[in-house]
């Protein structure tokens, strides 16, 4: 028994009575299927008005944004995967954000409290401009101060990255609604107006400056602080005028080895042989923060390229050949510190031999097809790849410090 779509929409309760049991278990499924279908397209209709760009908006003056609702369904009318992967925001009702007033949530979403990936990639530098420091410094500083001004910059990069994070969100709003990743972002959704998330940004600003002032030398530190943190709010400017944003955010970000190694009392250039080791150090974490940057993006790169979003990642999509030779460019200037500081073997099997292991393991793992296996690189690389830089020259410092306690001894 053939029937319709529209046919069954028409039967009154009294033609069903006369179907026999068999053509009701066909009539049945056929109601089921069309439910489906109704519901598969009322939810796309929905997803669809919840992301619509402005009207007349381009990037770099010359490419329109596209409307990406048609692009969230499957041939069949199936809602496509990135849509079921994020779905329309609801209040949290897990992790830190849920122990919050439901008023407040949309402005730690702004600072990315409840994504500590990002902040690890800000903070690690200042960790390892930290130890770094402390292997040069003669004589070499104390571990608790080491370990107190390591607690401060913390607290100071967690107001700069949310700071870094909210004027993304405001520049980027047309954009991230055409992206199914950061389209309940909370200017993006409405959450927050623009002028608030300014206003945000401004007092995360002066948390910056609280923590800068409590620092040794804070002019010193607020001549190292206020280019980074212009530079990391101008970052998604960078999108919209050239294909490299990666590399804007990274200088700004690598700026930390030598803010945190002036931090505790070292000039990082003192002579021409710690200079170039400290550009050496400084270069490492400049391109591993631009790998880093280009492993977020993969997520997004067809979405990026519908918007007109620019970045490394749309313009270099062999991720494998990307990671390889910038990864090779990082362990190189690695190494090349060591030598110029002197370093003992315990850096260079740690620090050099270390990030060439997980920048191998990022090579085999990083697809573009696989949007989890990037964010997941996001999530941790920052802490994995720099922090195994990090306790290399933390025990290069202990170990430095050992020999010189031995070396009194003797002397003594």
């Amino acid at each position: 028994m053939n029937i319709s779509r529209i046919s069954l929409q028409r039967l009154t309760p009294s033609v069903r009575c006369r179907l026999s049991p068999l053509d009701k278990r066909v009539i049945s499924g056929s109601f089921q299927s069309l439910h489906a279908s109704q519901a598969r397209r009322t939810e796309t209709n929905n997803i669809g008005r919840s992301v619509a760009p402005s009207k007349g908006l381009t990037s770099g003056g010359s490419r329109t944004l596209h409307n990406t609702s048609s692009l969230l369904t499957t041939s069949d009318g199936g809602v496509h995967a990135s849509v079921a992967k994020y779905p329309p925001w609801s209040p949290p009702v897990k992790g830190i954000l849920s122990k919050l007033p439901l008023s407040l949530v949309p402005y730690a979403e702004l600072s990315r409290i409840e994504k500590p990936g990002g902040l690890y990639g800000f903070y690690m530098a200042y960790l390892i401009g930290l130890s770094y420091g402390a292997c040069i410094a003669t004589p070499g500083p104390a571990l608790a101060f080491v370990a107190v001004t390591a607690g401060k910059l913390l607290v100071y990069n967690v107001f700069l990255r949310g700071a870094a994070c909210t004027v993304n969100d405001i520049l980027d709003r047309e954009y991230d609604r055409q992206v199914a990743r950061c389209r309940s972002r909370p200017v993006a959704r409405g959450a927050v107006t623009p002028y608030q998330g300014y206003v945000w940004y401004g007092l995360q600003t002066l948390g910056v400056g609280a923590v800068i002032a409590t620092l040794p030398n804070p002019l010193t530190m607020l001549a190292y602080a206020v280019p980074i943190q212009l530079s990391v709010s101008l970052y998604p400017l960078g999108k919209r005028f050239t294909d490299f944003p990666q590399l804007i955010l990274g200088a700004p970000i690598a700026g930390g080895v030598l803010m945190s190694a002036a931090a505790i009392g070292v000039d990082p250039f003192i002579t021409p042989a710690t200079a170039a080791a400290t550009a050496s150090l400084f270069m490492s974490h400049y391109i591993w923060t631009t790998i880093f940057d280009y492993v977020n993006a993969c997520q997004d790169t067809a979405d990026d390229i519908k918007a007109g979003v620019r970045s490394m990642a749309v313009l270099y999509q062999n991720t494998d050949a990307f990671i390889t030779v910038l990864g090779a460019a990082q362990v190189g200037c690695l190494i090349a510190t060591g030598v110029l500081a002197g370093f003992s073997p315990i850096y260079f099997i740690g620090a050099a031999g270390g990030n060439a292991l997980w920048l191998a393991a990022m090579v085999k793992t990083v697809k573009r097809s696989r949007p989890d296996i990037c964010g997941w690189w996001f999530a941790w690389g920052g802490l994995l790849v720099s922090g195994t830089t990090v306790l290399a020259l933390l025990a290069e410092y202990v170990s430095g410090s050992v020999e010189h306690v031995e070396r009194e001894a003797v002397e003594i």
